[in-house]
Order: C-alpha cells, then sequence, then structure tokens
C-alpha cells in the first residue's frame, strides 16, 4: 500500500491539467495522465495533450506512450500505472484526466476482467452483425440491468464488453465493481473540478477555435494517410468524424466548427453526469479553491 495520491477529474475544457501542472510545482510530485486518449501517439492537437515542454517541466507521464494502432484499456493502464508509481516512492503521484473509469480503476484497485477467448468474441461479434446493437444492449438489459442503466444504447464498445464478460465469467460486468480489493493508497485527495455549465461552454467554444487555429484539420488530414483501424478507440476522439467530414467536403468550415463545439459539450456533459453519479469519494471544488485546499490537506 502506498501513503497517498491526488486524483484531478472533471469535464473537458475545466483546466484539470492546468491545475495539476500549479499543484505539482508546490512538492515532490508527477503527473499521471488519467484520459483514455491522450494515451495514443496521435492526435496531439485534437486530443489537447499539453506540449511536450510542459510534459518535460511537469514530470508527466503515460501520454503519448502507446503507438498507434496498439490499442490501451483500462487493465492494461493501471498495470503500467502502478509500475510507475513504485519506480517513483518518495514522490506524490498527481493523476489528471476525464476519463472516470481509468481513476476509478486505481482507487478501487478493480483489476482487468479476464482475457476473453476469441470464440466468445467471435460470438458476440456474429450478433452484432446479425441483429445489431440494439438487439445487444437488450440482452444486456435481461442479464445485467444494473449495469445497462449506466450505458448508452448506442455505446457498442462497452455493451459488447459486457457481454463477452458475461458469457466468459458467468459473472455481470456490474459485480466485478462490488467485489472488495485491497486499498492501493492510505490517503486520497479526489478533486472534480467543478465549474458553472455556461462558463465551461465558452471555453469549450473557444478551445475548438483554437484547435483550428493550431492546425488540427491538417493533424487529423497526416493522421489519415496512416492506415486505419476503424475500430480504434482513438477514432471515438471527439471532433474527429466532424473534421473528417470537412475534408471529405460534405460540410463547410462553419458548420463543422459549430458541431465540433457541440459534440464536445455533449461530452462534457456525459463527462459530468459519470463523475456526479459515480465519483462517490470525491469532493466537488472550483478550480480556483483547489491549490488552497490540497496544499491544507497535506499541511505544507
Amino acid at each position: 500500500m502506498f501513503p497517498l495520491a491526488i486524483f484531478i477529474g472533471g469535464p473537458t475544457a475545466s483546466h484539470k491539467t492546468e491545475i495539476a501542472f500549479d499543484l505539482q510545482s508546490k512538492f515532490p510530485s508527477f503527473i499521471v495522465n488519467s484520459d483514455s486518449m491522450q494515451v495514443y501517439d496521435q492526435l496531439e492537437i485534437l486530443t489537447n495533450k499539453p506540449i511536450k515542454k510542459f510534459q518535460k517541466k511537469h514530470e508527466c507521464n503515460l501520454f503519448s506512450y502507446i503507438k498507434y494502432p496498439k490499442k490501451c484499456n483500462v487493465g492494461s493502464w493501471q498495470k503500467k500505472a502502478l509500475s510507475i508509481i513504485k519506480n517513483k516512492k518518495n514522490k506524490i503521484p498527481i493523476f489528471v484526466g476525464g476519463t472516470g473509469l481509468y481513476i476509478d480503476s486505481i482507487i478501487n484497485n478493480i483489476s482487468e476482467v479476464p482475457k476473453i477467448s476469441s470464440k466468445v468474441k467471435e460470438r458476440v461479434a456474429t450478433l452484432l452483425k446479425n441483429f445489431g446493437i440494439n438487439y445487444l444492449y437488450k440482452e444486456l438489459e435481461k442479464i445485467d440491468e444494473e449495469y445497462s442503466k449506466k450505458l448508452s444504447p448506442n455505446d457498442t464498445q462497452r455493451i459488447v464488453r459486457a457481454l463477452e464478460v458475461n458469457l466468459s465469467t458467468e459473472t455481470n460486468f456490474s459485480e466485478w465493481y462490488k467485489i472488495e480489493r485491497s486499498q492501493v493508497f492510505k490517503k486520497i485527495i479526489y478533486i472534480v473540478v467543478k465549474t458553472e455549465r455556461e462558463k465551461l461552454y465558452s471555453r469549450i467554444n473557444q478551445r475548438c477555435e483554437k484547435m483550428i487555429d493550431l492546425g488540427v484539420l491538417d493533424e487529423v488530414k497526416q493522421f489519415l494517410q496512416i492506415k486505419q483501424n476503424l475500430e480504434h478507440p482513438i477514432h471515438k476522439s471527439i471532433g474527429l468524424r466532424q473534421i473528417i467530414r470537412y475534408l471529405e467536403g460534405i460540410n463547410s468550415l462553419e458548420e463543422t466548427k459549430l458541431d465540433f463545439m457541440q459534440e464536445t459539450r455533449r461530452y462534457a456533459k456525459r463527462q459530468l453526469t459519470w463523475f456526479n453519479n459515480r465519483a462517490k469519494e470525491a469532493i466537488h471544488i472550483e478550480g480556483s479553491k483547489i491549490k488552497q485546499y490540497v496544499l491544507k490537506e497535506l499541511k505544507l
């Protein structure tokens, strides 16, 4: 068991990373990226990674460490994160990101479920192909109503995964999260950045504009020149679909910006819902008050 960790979660554009960087400069610590898109070595602008100079300055870990088209999941990320902590025992880890499941896997020590056999994967894939995602969602409702309520009926990746787990282990996905496990840290400081919705949406709009200015259109164009795996998680990056439609000549630049902003706002809303419903250990604090709160908790 490790002594202490700090977790900073919240929606996109809530200034989580800036807050984490500010904290990291105040005491011996290091940053652990907890964003499922920022682990990949592609789409630096679109996934809003901090620039390399700041990553180095603030001792950042687990940014861009997965080479596309390799994939990352919560279990492999958790394993990598824990190995980093073991090698930095004299410093406090600061986990920062908007992927609640990644943070949850560390706080509650949720291990990766057993590997799924190719036979089970093929079986579920065949059901998806023949009957569609609505059918699979209804099947999930029958066998694991609790977990199905947490998912969108269109969340193909998680619905498929839940069914695979059930068929492979005869244990519902929701039950995996209830199994008692030893805690990783003696003490945690878990903060969700609290932001007024109007202010958050304004920041989102500004960020989308800034990404256009920084060259995200060219970045996506270059990414598409790589041999694509359309089933890869990075293809769910917010804004990618909208920019591809622009590059294909389907939408104008103005339409693309508006769609990009809207999709990002929807994503932020989903993140807020997740952290409000699932982050039971967290305290919600306005960004300007977080540093003071943490330093007080650390008695610095």
